[in-house]
């Protein structure tokens, strides 16, 4: 009896559905609880930035003096103060949307090519091998297999997700120019549809990939040279290992999954940067019309005119330095200008 309450413990599903439906709710139970942050940083992509400057050192107490945008988390009482707390959650069903289809077709598409390709990317060898028993070979070949592995998956999920992250985006855009036009996830892909069809819905989708891709190899290969560097110089050319080094050489194996991915999403966050402006491009917001913006035809021009200063909008919560035009506002105070630049 026990044990049938355990199977049916979490809306009846297999043990491996029950582990992923868990962790998808708390996946998006902590996309809602952060919510402030992601649209914080959406409108500073956006290059929305109505908040007073402060001065100070770029190395906080050395450094040569700068001006600094606020930080995220004055954006967000600054925003809230001004335009109601309750703006820190716009797009919240989009955004929870987004995120559930992004990882619904991610498990899916997984369990598909399991299924279906196990040979996309080469054929699975020497699984019950760990990283310092495979030869540098058979270690790239299996880097190679994962990482394409991963793209079809990675690319098939944000596409999936793709119409509900420009809903989000244009709801959230909607606050810069105090409009309205997008009120809700199901209304907004309404209106796309209609107004600018499987273009509008998609919109952005291109450099998103690009970036996710890079982040993707960049990972992989990055981690797969640092192991196995790591290898050689802890075992040299032979198999004699005591445990002590084995663990030790875990223990390194983890801090590098952990600290690669990090330095490497630096590399793919202009590409961040462009699909949050082409998401909202061709939208009729404010936002998407000068002085905020010009009107693009591709991705690639946004990408031009973001090089100069724009590329890192947003890439920092703190130490958030304005390196671009800076101009005085009716309260006598100095604000950062970014108004169409040539």
């Amino acid at each position: 009896m026990a044990e049938g309450n355990q199977q049916d413990a979490f809306l009846g599903l297999a043990p491996e559905e029950e582990k992923f439906a868990k962790s998808l709710i708390a996946k998006l139970a902590l996309s809602s609880l952060s919510l402030p942050l992601t649209v914080t940083r959406t409108l500073i992509q956006l290059g929305h930035e109505p908040f007073p400057l402060s001065t100070g050192k770029t190395l906080v107490i050395a450094g040569r003096n700068a001006y600094f945008l606020p930080n995220f988390f004055s954006y967000m009482k600054q925003l809230g103060t001004t335009r109601g707390y309750i703006t820190l959650w716009t797009g919240i069903d989009s955004a929870i949307a987004a995120l559930a289809v992004q990882g619904i077709a991610s498990h899916r598409t997984q369990q598909y090519i399991d299924e279906y390709y196990p040979n996309i990317g080469g054929p699975l060898l020497n699984q019950d091998k760990e990283e310092d028993e495979l030869t540098d070979a058979e270690s790239f070949r299996r880097v190679i297999r994962n990482g394409f592995r991963d793209s079809v998956i990675r690319v098939v999920a944000v596409t999936a997700a793709r119409p509900f992250a420009v809903c989000f985006a244009r709801q959230v855009a909607q606050v810069i120019g105090n409009e309205t036009k997008y009120t809700t996830c199901a209304q907004a892909l309404a209106v796309i549809g209609k107004q600018e069809g499987p273009g509008g819905l998609f919109s952005g989708l291109a450099p998103q990939i690009v970036g996710e891709l890079l982040v993707i190899w960049g990972v992989h290969l990055i981690t797969h040279g640092i192991q196995r560097a790591i290898l050689r110089i802890e075992f040299g050319d032979t198999k004699n290992k005591d445990e002590t080094k084995a663990k030790a050489a875990k223990d390194v194996h983890k801090f590098i999954h952990t600290a690669v991915p990090f330095l490497v999403n630096s590399f793919g966050y202009p590409y961040s940067v462009v699909s949050t402006v082409m998401a909202v491009a061709g939208s009729g917001l404010a936002v998407s019309f000068l002085p905020y913006s010009p009107s693009f035809n591709n991705w690639h021009g946004a990408w031009d005119y973001l090089r100069p200063i724009g590329l890192k909008r947003g890439n920092r919560l703190f130490l958030r330095e304005q390196v671009g035009a800076v101009t005085v506002g009716v309260d006598q105070q100095l604000y950062a200008s970014n108004s169409y630049f040539a």
